[in-house]
């Protein structure tokens, strides 16, 4: 019964649009399509039964509604939001949202099943959830991108649809802290008299309204700590055809925003070189490696990578993402690797920045040429883990370690004190400015990156074991884990 529910076909209604040179025939199959056909192929590794697992497939709520949008030139125009629940089987559900052109219903239902996976995998008390608005935010002033930011929240919370145990959005395409902050700002004007933790309705929201040291860091962050412990896996680096360890190893990234710079520089100060990268504008290439601070300034000033004077190729395509690397990361789009691109990747590993940026026509195509992947569910969950700090902070109403560290620097002086009197060695910490730093306590940032680390890395190893126990993929792993997950929950509490 599970494989025949594995191998059901879904006809696809939309096609990804074209991003990165991919065009709308190059795609395999609908993103949600694409994401069901994951769901079924890890379905079938599992006893769950079929109309469980048929349930567990569906999106719970989604809704659609229209903003009117009075433009700085006084005419008004209706934008499209969505927002998508995928299971509310855990609240509150979390998920982000986006400012794109390219979003449709679809589209945040695959990103909200994502979601829900995600969160399993990394054992997060979320259902998972996505919404955005269709729309192209460089085309828009920052007037009016608050006004429909504050519209949108207003529109979520009359429909119940937002609110720290509810439904909490985060950032994604084309949103920030600052579309987070004032998302925030109009629930607490809107509902923060009958809710105490109104301030814990969104999460990556500026410090000073409510956010948390290392969250713009943190999915990027994520991406570099889930590949140096996969990458410390003698087994899988021998299968992929390169030596153990992230130390060496060449990096090619597409989509260099957030997540593909904060990713390139924490590899890159770990050992890694960056190589390549593919941006909107064209791609470059440099064989002795690029400075990722560098190229971040510059593309911070010129809005892209072209003419970058550090760069001995540029292309006025993506083809560098095609050039021979140890790690192919893709930090942009859903399914910019499918099955037309997939022969032209050279590349020993893939690992997935990007939330669905591999079709399974492509997987199976690399996957003969001795491509090894890091799944997305897996490697990208850093974002997510800490937003969910940052709500646990705006629960507490107290930042990480305001109650311990000065406890935990007291701490360290007193052992220092009790070592030397015990051996009679004196240690003048107030000469030595490294020493004394070693001794202080942790930062509510220290607190943040090892709380991530410590995630990540119990993450890795239960995904690890699984493949190992049942012999399978990384991707199928997580999926098997997560659906486990999920099914015990559900299982417990019952359906009624």
């Amino acid at each position: 019964m599970i494989q025949t529910f594995a191998r059901r076909a879904l006809q696809p209604q939309f096609r990804s649009l074209a991003r990165f040179g991919q065009s709308n025939e190059e795609s395999d199959v609908s993103f949600l399509e694409q994401v069901y056909q994951y769901f079924d192929k890890a379905a079938a590794l599992t006893n769950i039964p079929v109309d469980m697992l048929n349930y567990y497939k569906k999106t719970d709520c989604v809704i659609k509604f229209h903003l009117p949008l009075v433009r700085d030139d006084g005419t008004v125009e209706c934008i499209p939001a969505f927002r998508a629940q995928h299971k509310t089987h855990k609240l509150p559900t979390k998920g982000g949202t986006r400012l794109s052109e390219h979003i449709h219903t679809e589209e945040v239902e695959a990103l909200s099943l994502l979601m829900t996976f995600k969160n399993a995998v990394l054992e997060l008390p979320y259902g998972g959830a996505k919404g955005g608005l269709k729309m192209n935010p460089k085309k828009y002033s920052k007037r009016e991108i608050e006004s429909l930011m504050r519209r949108f929240t207003i529109e979520l919370a009359k429909r119940n649809f937002i609110g720290a145990a509810i439904d909490v959005p985060g950032p994604d395409l084309g949103t920030g802290e600052r579309e987070m902050s004032w998302m925030k700002d109009e629930y607490t004007k809107f509902a923060g008299h009958l809710d105490i933790n109104a301030q814990g309705c969104v999460t990556g929201k500026a410090i000073s309204q409510g956010g948390i040291s290392g969250r713009t860091e943190s999915t990027g962050l994520g991406v570099f700590y889930g590949c140096r412990e996969i990458l410390e896996d003698y087994e899988f680096c021998t299968q992929a055809g390169i030596p153990a360890g992230l130390r060496g190893k060449s990096i090619i990234i597409q989509g260099y925003g957030a997540v593909g710079y904060y990713a390139a520089k924490y590899m890159c100060a770990y050992g890694a070189k960056l190589v390549g990268v593919a941006e909107w504008d064209g791609s470059i290439y440099e064989e002795n490696g690029i400075d990722p601070d560098e190229l971040q300034a510059f593309k911070e000033s010129r809005k892209g990578v072209k003419g970058f004077p550090k760069a001995s190729e540029y292309h006025e395509d993506e083809s560098v993402i095609y050039k021979e690397c140890d790690i192919f990361i893709p930090a942009a789009f859903e399914q910019t690797v499918n099955r037309t691109n997939a022969p032209k990747f050279n590349c020993k590993v893939i690992a997935e920045a990007a939330n669905g940026p591999t079709t399974l026509a492509a997987e199976e195509i690399l996957i003969k040429k001795g491509v090894k992947f890091l799944p997305d569910i897996l490697l990208n969950a850093g974002g997510v883990t800490v937003s969910y700090f940052e709500w646990l902070q705006n629960l507490d109403h107290i930042r990480p370690g305001r109650m311990t560290r000065r406890w935990e620097e007291t701490s360290k002086y007193k052992l220092l004190e009790a070592i030397q009197i015990s051996t009679g060695l004196r240690v003048d910490v107030t000469k030595n400015q490294q020493a004394a730093k070693l001794l202080e306590g942790p930062s509510a940032k220290d607190l943040v990156f090892t709380g991530l680390e410590e995630s990540m890395a119990v993450a890795v190893q239960k995904t690890k074991e699984t493949a190992s126990k049942l012999n399978i993929s990384l991707r199928m792993a997580a999926y098997y884990n997560a659906l486990m997950t999920i099914h015990q929950h559900i299982d417990t509490a019952g359906l009624r």
